[in-house]
């Protein structure tokens, strides 16, 4: 299953992130397929998600079921200022 906060940062809802980060949301939680809230914001480019993240000290190392991480992602799909964050 997905969280709220996994919905929020694939669709780059920065407020929603805002607030489920100020009730103590878990950014740590993976989807089934391995996804976290972090994956998920960069392999959708959504750079000021992916920085409130990475304030909350999301873990940019883990990798999803496919073996791939955020950085990965982000590459993959062009986003150069996710990766310039994630470097």
């Amino acid at each position: 299953g997905r969280t709220p906060l996994y919905s929020a940062s694939k669709e780059g809802h920065i407020d929603v992130v805002k607030l489920l980060l100020e009730k103590e949301a878990d950014v740590t939680v993976a989807d089934n397929d391995g996804w976290t809230p972090i994956y998920s914001a960069s392999n959708n480019g959504h750079v000021d998600v992916v920085k409130l993240l990475l304030e909350k000290e999301a873990d940019v190392t883990v990798a999803n079921n496919n073996g791939r991480t955020p950085l990965y992602s982000a590459s993959k799909e062009g986003h150069i200022d996710v990766v310039k964050l994630l470097l």
